[in-house]
């Protein structure tokens, strides 16, 4: 085990979770690229999860909470087109730090209900999959107020997902490995992947999307740290059982509580003598409301928002937009005897090799006394879509770096060779995503030489 990591106890949970807006949870971060373009601004950003699991953390840096099962990011968003666009990722995971899980347990609730295993507030939906044990007044009480704010404002999407699981193809842990939304301090509001997803999928999955920063190759050192192998089993076999029965089963896509009612039924035949969650009396004292079996012994404490991960309002995030006019996407008014006429847009198609067009942006400091703290800082660089001219820049200046605290490392003639090349790249372009995604690569593999 790493030094001062800790790890709880795996529980057992089986939770129907939503968060409407993970902008919103997050105070509105950068809006994003989607296929080299500048997304300007976003209409939906759901998250829903069927937990299966959980998993407590303590680390030097707090507390970090795993939610463990068929998780799913949906996104609705515009780019400089005009147009909207949908996309999404299937995820299995996520991992929420101290300060992100506190915002959501002390979020407004929007009902009266004072039940601590149901929460219905501004920034997240959380219910228990069995309510067996709740009275009948009570389950309809639950059952209407889910309806008015989860079922019947988010159906579309809820649907998409459960036809994504149903998808013979989908959560193939095997093919696909693990898949964890992340805001971890040292990876926040991104996806972090394992390198073992299989080539065809990685390609795909790593592609930019809406409201998330660049996806990472980072899973494992978190797989590493706070998972045993027996553990990983365990999580893997869970992930089975619930596609099993979020595929099978029959529901009424017009009364979405009957979704949970089957799923209960279904996971006490597959997961039979699944313990009940002990969850605390209501107290209205209490700071927090129970989100996770795993937070019950932190409802007193509450982590403050760090200065280092800004908030915003959405008004002041789109307002921040700086729309670039493309042809593509921005086309000139056609005048023709005296009317006004827009041309037909151009069908939009993700493009691996096109460069974008980028803002010119200065680059940060660069380290001086730790080749792997150079590495890193190139690779944020790249992560962050700065021009091309200004990544070779970096390049020359790290090489430089690295040259004077040792004298040959096997990496500094590649380093030198894409430094030239992206010196002489045209003004405010930016690499493409083939581009980033490879060269990405190489600069993992030169901060793994040097571990």
């Amino acid at each position: 085990m790493s030094t001062g990591i800790f790890k709880g106890d795996l529980i057992n949970n089986n939770l129907f979770l939503v968060i409407p807006s993970w902008g919103k949870l997050l105070g509105h971060p950068p809006l994003g690229t989607y296929a080299n373009h500048d997304v300007v601004r976003i209409s939906e950003d759901v998250v829903i999860f069927l937990g299966g699991m959980e998993r407590l953390i303590h680390t030097p840096k707090g507390l970090v909470y795993y939610i463990l099962g068929l998780g799913y990011y949906y996104t609705k968003f515009e780019i400089q087109s005009g147009r909207y666009i949908t996309d999404s990722r299937l995820l299995t995971g996520m991992m929420l730090s101290d300060f992100v899980y506190d915002r959501l347990a002390t979020s407004r609730n929007l009902t009266l209900q004072n039940d601590p295993d149901v929460v219905i507030a501004e920034d997240i939906v959380k219910v228990p999959i069995d309510l067996s044990l709740k009275s009948s007044a009570k389950q309809t009480f639950i059952q209407g107020t889910l309806m008015r704010n989860l079922f019947i404002p988010y159906k579309d999407v809820i649907l998409d997902f459960i036809d994504k699981i149903k998808d013979p193809k989908t959560f193939q842990i095997l093919k696909t490995n693990h898949m964890f939304l992340s805001t971890h301090w040292d990876n926040f509001n991104t996806i972090l992947i394992s390198d073992a997803m299989e080539e065809k999928v990685k390609l795909k999955y790593l592609e930019t999307t809406a409201g998330l920063n660049p996806i990472s190759l980072r899973l494992y050192r978190f797989l590493i740290e706070h998972f045993s192998d027996a553990d990983i089993q365990k999580v893997n076999e869970n992930i089975k059982v619930l596609k099993s029965v979020f595929s099978s089963i029959e529901f009424d896509p017009m009364h979405l509580y009957s979704l949970i009612e089957q799923a209960n039924i279904w996971l006490k035949i597959k997961i039979p003598h699944l313990p009940l969650p002990r969850t605390p009396s209501f107290d209205k004292k209490k700071k927090k409301q129970i989100i996770l079996q795993s937070g019950n012994k932190y409802l007193d404490v509450v982590v403050n928002w760090p200065s280092r991960f800004k908030r915003q309002t959405k008004k002041q995030l789109e307002e921040g937009v700086e729309v670039i006019k493309d042809k593509l996407y921005q086309p000139q008014i056609v005048e023709k005897k005296g009317t006004s006429i827009e041309p037909k847009r151009e069908f939009f198609e993700p493009r691996f090799l096109e460069r974008p067009t980028v803002r010119i942006k200065p680059l940060p400091k660069i380290p001086t006394t730790n080749i792997t703290d150079i590495l890193s800082t190139l690779r944020t660089i790249v992560e962050e879509n700065y021009d091309i001219r200004a990544i070779g820049n970096a390049f020359t200046m790290g090489r430089d770096q690295i040259k004077s605290m040792v004298f040959h490392r096997n990496f500094l003639w590649e380093m030198s060779k894409l430094a030239n090349i992206y010196v002489r790249a045209p003004l405010n372009k930016g690499l493409s995503f083939k581009e980033k995604y490879e060269l990405l690569e190489k600069i993992e593999s030169w901060i793994d030489l040097n571990k």
